[in-house]
């Protein structure tokens, strides 16, 4: 997120594109690589629009729109390499504390919940022939976020509950030595990514801020 130079933004974007390759995702990466570049193109020439507050909307818009691709990619990526029980073994070995793995465990079980809801709501509103088409949201925004959005928030709210609960019934709260169902052991493949990753934040930060 604090990497707003176009140069550092763009090798963000294509590592996470080479995590998308070794995991096969070939249709999100060409998905998401397409709207990155999109909003690329949009950001070099934003010079031409004459309107300074448009430009401004413009700008602001597309530097989060841009980050927000980088962070789906990674998401993917994610979702396609690893389950729900071995991140929370992979955590328990760390020795995360339970205050700290608890939430993130449920944070990633939201958001599946999130994307059903909104399938779910899509449905519902293509019986009721209202379109939600990304001309839709430009012409009436106030609308599509009175139509969508606001159900979603309204869902998640429930979904929240729903699981702090769930959380509450198992006994998170008087959890002591828990069984690793998943005994995990870091590779040579393992350092050697983990030392790749972090050259490149390095180099990133000094590109960023030399």
């Amino acid at each position: 997120m604090f990497m707003n130079k176009a140069m550092t933004a763009h090798i963000i974007c294509v590592v996470a594109a080479v995590y998308l390759l070794t995991a096969k995702a070939y249709k999100p990466f060409a998905l998401y690589l397409f709207i990155y570049i999109a909003i690329a193109l949009l950001m070099a020439n934003v010079d031409k629009i004459h309107n300074t507050s448009a430009m401004l909307v413009v700008v602001s818009l597309s530097y989060f729109a841009q980050k927000l691709v980088v962070l789906l990619m990674m998401g993917s990526f994610f979702v396609r390499m690893t389950t729900f029980p071995y991140v929370l073994s992979a955590m328990q070995q760390m020795k995360i504390p339970d205050a700290a793995a608890i939430p993130i465990m449920v944070a990633l079980h939201f958001f599946p919940t999130i994307r059903e809801d909104y399938h779910n709501l899509k449905d519902s509103l293509r019986i009721r022939k209202v379109s939600l088409s990304p001309m839709q949201f430009v012409i009436h925004p106030v609308r599509m976020v009175e139509y969508l959005f606001i159900p979603i928030l309204m869902k998640s709210l429930r979904t929240s509950d729903e699981l702090a609960a769930s959380a509450l019934l198992r006994g998170f709260e008087h959890m002591n030595e828990q069984t690793i169902l998943y005994p995990l052991k870091l590779k040579t493949l393992d350092y050697i990514i983990g030392i790749v990753s972090t050259l490149i934040v390095v180099v990133l930060f000094y590109l960023q801020f030399k």
